[in-house]
C-alpha cells in the first residue's frame, strides 16, 4: 500500500473555499442549491465584519476573547464536566455532558453537509489558538451551540430551584451563565472565527438541544435509575452515530453505562455525594478535595493521551480489514474525545 502522503497546514486551502463547481459535482442537486442559498449571506459578511473589527478592536478584547473562547473547547468540557460529577452534581454534569456531545456531533454533521467557509481571512483577522481552525467549515458555529445550550439548560436549572427569586446564587447562576453565552458567542464574531449567519445557525440549533434536554431530562434520569439493561444499548447507538460523524461519541459510550453502574455501586454513590467529606476536619475534607481535583484531572488526560495512542494503532488496521466508511483526503484526526466518563465514575 503507497504510503499516506499528508500536506502541511500551510499549503491546505480553507475549508469551503474550493471551486463552486467542486461542490456542485459532489452534491445532490438540491443540497447544492441550498449552499449557493447561503454562501452569498456569509460572503457578504466578510467586509462587515472586518470593518468592525477595525474599529472596535484592543488588545485588552483581543486578550479576553482569545482565551474566553477555551470555554467552548473539549478540553474545557473535559474538566468541568467531571467536576460537576465528582462533587455532587451527576445528574447536572449527565445532562450538561449530552447536551455538548451532541452539540458538537450535530453541528459538525450540518458543518460536513454545508460545507460553508468561514470569513475570509484576509481581509478578517483570525485569533486563535488553534491554527487548525481554518480546515474546519463555518456553519453552524460549535461554540455557539454548546455555549447557548449549556447557559440556558443553568438558567433553567436555576429557575426551577427551591432558591428565593432574589438569593445570590440564583442571580450568581443566571449572571454567570449570560455573561459566559455572551463571551463565547459574541467572541467568535470578534475574532473572525465565524460570520453571524455561522452564531445564528448554533444558536437555533442550541435551542432545540435544549429544547429536547430539558423536556425529557426526567426520563433521561430514570434511564440511569432504573433496573432495565436498556442504557446498554447507547453503545451500539454511538457507534452507529460514530460513522455518520467521528466526535464526542465515545464520552457517552463510558457516560451512560458507567452512571448506570455508578447507581449500583454503594462505594461509588458514597464518592458522589458532597456529604462524603462532612465527616472530615476542614483542613482534611479540603485536602481530599484538592487530591480529588488534581489526581482526577491528572488520570483524565494520561487515560485521553494513553486511548489516543492506542487508536491510532488499533483502528487502522480494522478500518482496513473491514473496509469501514471514513473520509477520503482527511487529515488525520489531532484531537480525539475518548470513553474516559467510565473512569470518571471509578475515580470517586
Amino acid at each position: 500500500m503507497p504510503k499516506k502522503v499528508v500536506k502541511s497546514r500551510a499549503s491546505d486551502v480553507d475549508a469551503g473555499t474550493h471551486d463552486d463547481r467542486l461542490y456542485d459535482k459532489a452534491f445532490h442537486p438540491w443540497r447544492a442549491k441550498l449552499r449557493k442559498m447561503l454562501l452569498p449571506i456569509v460572503r457578504s459578511e466578510t467586509p462587515w465584519l472586518a470593518a468592525m473589527q477595525k474599529r472596535i478592536r484592543t488588545p485588552t478584547l483581543d486578550t479576553y476573547f482569545v482565551w474566553t473562547a477555551n470555554l467552548g473547547t473539549h478540553t474545557f468540557f473535559m474538566i468541568f464536566l467531571p467536576l460537576l460529577v465528582w462533587f455532587g452534581n451527576a445528574g447536572l454534569g449527565r445532562s450538561i455532558a449530552c447536551l455538548t456531545a451532541f452539540g458538537v456531533f450535530w453541528s459538525g454533521f450540518f458543518k460536513d453537509f454545508m460545507c460553508l467557509p468561514r470569513p475570509l481571512s484576509p481581509p478578517v483577522h483570525r485569533l486563535t489558538m488553534s491554527p487548525s481552525a481554518a480546515l474546519e467549515y463555518g456553519f453552524p458555529s460549535t461554540h455557539s451551540t454548546n455555549s447557548i445550550s449549556v447557559a440556558l439548560y443553568m438558567v433553567a436549572m436555576a429557575c426551577e430551584s427551591d432558591l428565593p427569586p432574589q438569593s445570590p446564587a440564583r442571580m450568581a447562576c443566571i449572571i454567570g451563565s449570560f455573561v459566559y453565552a455572551v463571551s463565547v458567542v459574541f467572541g467568535r464574531i470578534y475574532c473572525g472565527m465565524h460570520s453571524i449567519t455561522d452564531v445564528i445557525g448554533g444558536t437555533l440549533l442550541a435551542y432545540v438541544l435544549f429544547w429536547v434536554q430539558w423536556t425529557f431530562k426526567d426520563q433521561f434520569n430514570e434511564m440511569f435509575l432504573s433496573d432495565s439493561y436498556f442504557v446498554f444499548l447507547s453503545i451500539p447507538f454511538c457507534l452507529i452515530l460514530v460513522g455518520l460523524h467521528v466526535c464526542f461519541m465515545g464520552v457517552c459510550i463510558g457516560l451512560f453505562p458507567g452512571s448506570w453502574l455508578c447507581y449500583r455501586s454503594e462505594y461509588c454513590t458514597l464518592g458522589l455525594s458532597t456529604a462524603a467529606t462532612s465527616h472530615y476536619s476542614s483542613i482534611v475534607a479540603l485536602i481530599v478535595i484538592l487530591i480529588k481535583v488534581i489526581l482526577g484531572v491528572a488520570i483524565l488526560f494520561i487515560w485521553r493521551m494513553a486511548c489516543k495512542r492506542a487508536c491510532y494503532v488499533i483502528l487502522p488496521p480494522i478500518y482496513r480489514v473491514f473496509n469501514l466508511p471514513h473520509r477520503k483526503f482527511e487529515i488525520g484526526a489531532r484531537y480525539a474525545w475518548m470513553p474516559c466518563f467510565c473512569l470518571v465514575w471509578l475515580l470517586n
